[in-house]
């Protein structure tokens, strides 16, 4: 009898984990074509070429993103066509601004942060979504001077479920020698 029960449980601890391990992410390395940056995804990203207008012209950059519907994952490095002085916190500031822009959203908590020798920010966010749910989520930036570039990861959640797996992307991000390449 007590085979049989011990069989039975095993048999329902099987059945009620298998789908938590059959969902569990991948998590991919995404190194920038140009060696800029890395991070893990959650599963595979898509890569993009984008342009967006600037002072200095249109900017074009590579865009790395993951999006399941709940959650959303973004990864991009700039580096900016620029002979003169390259402000760095200038650029942060104009980074974070154009991000709210892009999302008509707005911060709700903004600090300074460094990362493998390059000075950034992190800040929390949150816009109106397409449906009920606000959009929130957490970008972190970071800028150098030489080169002339700014890198940018950004975590969002379109839903009220918390997202657990924001913190594992924020924090596989590397810059510069740090650059995970396997």
């Amino acid at each position: 009898m007590r085979a049989r029960t011990r069989v039975f449980v095993g048999l329902f601890l099987a059945v009620v984990l298998a789908p938590a391990f059959a969902q569990a992410p991948k998590w991919v390395l995404y190194t920038h074509p140009d060696k800029l940056m890395s991070v893990r995804f959650p599963q595979k990203p898509t890569e993009s070429e984008q342009e967006t207008p600037s002072a200095i012209g249109p900017i074009k950059f590579k865009l790395a993103m993951y999006s399941d519907g709940d959650y959303t994952y973004v990864a991009t490095a700039v580096v900016y066509p620029v002979k003169s002085e390259f402000d760095v916190k200038k650029a942060l500031d104009g980074g974070r601004d154009q991000a709210l822009a892009n999302i008509k959203g707005k911060a709700i908590s903004e600090k300074s942060i460094k990362l493998d020798g390059f000075v950034g920010r992190e800040m929390t966010f949150e816009a109106e979504g397409t449906g009920s749910p606000r959009v929130r989520g957490v970008v972190r930036m970071f800028a150098s001077a030489k080169p002339p570039s700014v890198f940018m990861a950004s975590a969002m959640r379109m839903s009220e479920k918390p997202d657990r797996d924001a913190p594992r992307f924020l924090d596989s991000i590397h810059l510069g020698k740090k650059v995970e390449t396997r």
